[in-house]
């Protein structure tokens, strides 16, 4: 029974030396580096060393979670860059109860640090008191100078206007960081 016992421990040691050896020859014979993509997009060259995509527009790097190829086939109503650009504020909202905060919420930290690049300040708050003390933002609050975005659930991922108000529509989890790069994409003129 002992020596069933140890041929097993043995066994089992020479099993994990095999895998640990194998996999130090994987890496010598097929290199083990940190794989770094490079896409074109137009005139610009778009990198990665993980999940970020980051390209330099306009003499600033500006980082994305998906490439212009991916949200380019987002359906825009209307021309909401327009009303995106050239601003020095733009108001971002949604509901407080949605059952998509948490991407919304991501969506707009990282809309606000793209933005903030580019000396643009993107104010957050919710449709309604909240218990976090953020501001009240409505679509009523819109103004060409300072327009308001609107992420809120939708059957469809869609972008559309009701005034100076952008109403981002998604259905998903990734469908609202779609949505918030496709508005960075038009908001710098990398989609029109």
């Amino acid at each position: 029974m002992r020596e069933k016992k140890e041929k097993k421990k043995w066994g089992t040691i020479m099993f994990l030396i095999f895998i640990m050896v194998g996999l130090t020859s994987s890496f010598v014979f097929f290199g083990f580096s940190p794989t770094s993509n490079k896409v074109k997009y137009n005139d610009l060259t778009f990198r990665t060393n993980g999940n970020v995509w980051v390209a330099q527009i306009n003499g600033v790097n500006a980082a994305f979670s998906f490439l212009p190829t991916d949200v380019e086939g987002i359906f825009a109503f209307d021309d909401f860059s327009s009303l995106l650009q050239n601003k020095f504020e733009i108001d971002a909202t949604y509901d407080f109860n949605s059952s998509f905060r948490e991407p919304i919420a991501l969506a707009h930290y990282q809309m606000g640090l793209t933005l903030n690049s580019y000396n643009i300040f993107l104010r957050q708050g919710f449709t309604a008191n909240n218990t976090f003390n953020m501001p009240i933002i409505t679509c009523d609050d819109a103004t060409s100078n300072v327009p308001v975005v609107y992420f809120k659930y939708g059957n469809t991922t869609n972008i559309h206007l009701e005034g100076s108000c952008v109403i981002a529509e998604a259905s998903t989890n990734a469908d609202f960081i779609r949505l918030k790069d496709r508005l960075l994409y038009g908001i710098l003129g990398v989609i029109k």
